[in-house]
């Protein structure tokens, strides 16, 4: 199915939605307030919100008709961002955590690698329906980055961490002062698809719009 001008100009503010809710969870700037171990926390770019934000979007998003895979790819992401909304409420508040509910957390930080991976797949299907062609490329590297970078040793980290708690163990990762100098390389690899994903965003917006444009200018 191919998108008309009118459907590819609809993507345009739910991505910027997306892209702003993306940058609000990204960034943390917080001021907490604890007495005996319990209290809550305020953060400037609220991750709550930025899961609002994400969430309107992806309910605009799911307006545009691509096929039957884009629309259940959504509901999907959806589904958990909803979840993730939760939990960024949750952390407002600052407690002794019950095992259960951590573990459940765990679960939820593999779903939402999977659910950014299988967004990407989404975009690059509509992308393509829209004749995308430059964001569609964007949007196949961001996967392959997310895949390999955040999917594959983090998910193996959240599967270790889980099952240490499904056997009653603790799962801790140290590192000695000597080390904390290769951590920096690690972090600035880690950046590598968050940035990316902002870029694939970008170019689909300026694509889209560039496409309304010309489409705008041929009917006049």
């Amino acid at each position: 199915m191919t998108l008309d001008y009118g459907e590819i100009q609809q993507t345009i503010s739910p991505l910027r939605l997306i892209f702003w809710g993306g940058l609000f969870c990204l960034i943390d700037i917080t001021y907490a307030s604890t007495d005996n171990g319990e209290g809550w926390k305020l953060d400037l770019f609220d991750d709550a919100v930025g899961m609002i934000l994400i969430l309107y979007g992806l309910a605009r998003l799911r307006e545009v008709q691509v096929d039957d895979r884009y629309a259940g790819a959504l509901r999907f992401v959806s589904v958990v961002a909803f979840f993730a909304l939760l939990q960024a409420i949750h952390n407002h508040f600052i407690y002794q955590v019950p095992p259960l509910l951590t573990f459940l957390f765990n679960v939820l930080g593999v779903l939402k690698l999977i659910a950014i991976i299988v967004f990407c797949v989404a975009m690059r299907r509509l992308c393509e329906s829209a004749s995308l062609v430059s964001a569609s490329r964007s949007w196949y590297t961001t996967i392959n980055l997310f895949i390999l970078i955040y999917l594959l040793p983090l998910g193996f980290f959240y599967v270790l961490a889980a099952f240490a708690m499904l056997t009653g163990n603790n799962f801790n990762y140290h590192t000695d002062s000597g080390d904390a100098i290769m951590v920096i390389p690690v972090l600035l690899i880690f950046f590598i698809p968050l940035i990316h994903f902002f870029m694939s965003t970008s170019r689909m917006i300026n694509e889209a719009e560039e496409i309304s444009r010309d489409e705008t200018v041929d009917q006049w």
